[in-house]
């Protein structure tokens, strides 16, 4: 028999063995009992069988690449945290290879994993907006990748890194509080957020310490600022008064801006406006927008490093890493003014005056 003509088949046959066990032992894997692997050998050398190195190295190649599942693009936070994930595999190494999900919807999210499994992908962040049991039973159903995710509940048993949302939004109601403002507006996020539950969440824990701040009401947004401007729009236009808007992102507080602007209410004399995000755009919105900036970039990057760490590390218990926020103060908040905001009273009171004085 010729060198050239032998094959897996020649080499399992004489070794009385499967081609999967003649495979296993040419590419070196530990998982075959020492008896077997000397009797694989021993046909090789009788046989002279030569191995493939090229299907060997196809065999075991690991994708250099991080994969992302994300969300729009077209968002800032989005944008900005793919942003510092190409930026990190970079700096590591790595290429980057994304799939957009632009809806909450378990097959697409599947479907896009799927399609980076086959290119050998072993580190995928995800970056869409995923409840405890759906990130558990991702990281069950995958078990060869290196998950980290980005919006998950603190609850959820997995490898996470994103914004201190509480914390956050905490400092931006106790602000709110310390302006004596009484009649609040939310403008949150997606309900299927975690980043956006969080932050009602802390919204909500801080306002009922004081019993005398009233929430007008609770409208869902999506993050950009078509959503922020209907939602302005349909409160006011339903009669809701208010003197400060709590709004769950920047793109949305730029909606929240011009809904005010339409109906003529002034920012922030009669209406006091903060955001969460701090965008690169926020400090030209008019009036410039308070905001919390959260750093995206850091997130994107503390998630690379997360993943290809973990490769590394004989992980045994999920591992949250929270990146800090901070207020930025510009000029959408203002204390109360008394003499400002009873203009409408006033205006109200004196056609009364009229009234009676006319009968």
């Amino acid at each position: 028999m010729q060198i050239m003509n032998v094959t897996f088949k020649d080499v399992a046959k004489l070794a009385n063995v499967s081609t999967q066990t003649v495979s296993r032992v040419t590419n070196g894997s530990p998982n075959v009992a020492e008896d077997t692997r000397e009797k694989v050998n021993a046909a090789i050398k009788q046989l002279g069988y030569i191995p493939n190195k090229g299907a060997q190295l196809l065999g075991r190649a690991k994708s250099k690449m991080i994969g992302l599942v994300t969300g729009e693009l077209l968002l800032h936070g989005a944008s900005m945290v793919a942003n510092g994930i190409r930026k990190q595999s970079s700096e590591l190494g790595y290429g980057t290879s994304l799939s957009v999900v632009s809806e909450h919807s378990m097959d697409k999210v599947t479907d896009a994993l799927n399609d980076l499994k086959a290119q050998r992908i072993e580190f995928i962040i995800l970056n869409i907006p995923l409840n405890k049991e759906e990130s558990e039973m991702l990281v069950e159903q995958y078990p060869g990748i290196h998950f980290v995710f980005v919006d998950v509940p603190p609850s959820a048993k997995v490898n996470a890194v994103y914004a201190a949302n509480y914390d956050g939004a905490v400092k931006a109601a106790e602000y709110m509080v310390l302006t004596q403002r009484k009649r609040f507006l939310f403008i949150t996020g997606p309900n299927e957020s975690s980043a956006s539950e969080l932050r009602v969440q802390a919204w909500k824990d801080v306002l009922k310490k004081h019993p005398d701040i009233e929430i007008i009401d609770q409208l869902e947004g999506d993050w950009q600022a078509r959503s922020g401007y209907a939602r302005t729009h349909e409160a006011l236009c339903d009669g809701c008064s208010f003197d400060c808007v709590m709004v769950g992102s920047d793109q949305m507080a730029l909606g929240v801006l011009r809904a005010l602007s339409e109906f003529n209410l002034s920012v922030p004399q009669q209406v006091s406006v903060i955001g969460f995000d701090d965008t690169f755009d926020s400090a030209y919105f008019y009036p410039p927008l308070t905001t919390i900036k959260q750093d995206f970039l850091t997130i994107g990057k503390r998630a690379v490093s997360l993943a290809v760490n973990m490769e590394n590390q004989d992980v045994t218990e999920a591992h949250h890493e929270t990146i800090k926020t901070e207020i930025i103060e510009r000029k959408t908040v203002q204390p109360y003014q008394q003499t400002q905001n009873n203009k409408t009273q006033i205006r109200e009171l004196l056609k009364q005056a009229e009234q009676l004085l006319g009968e």
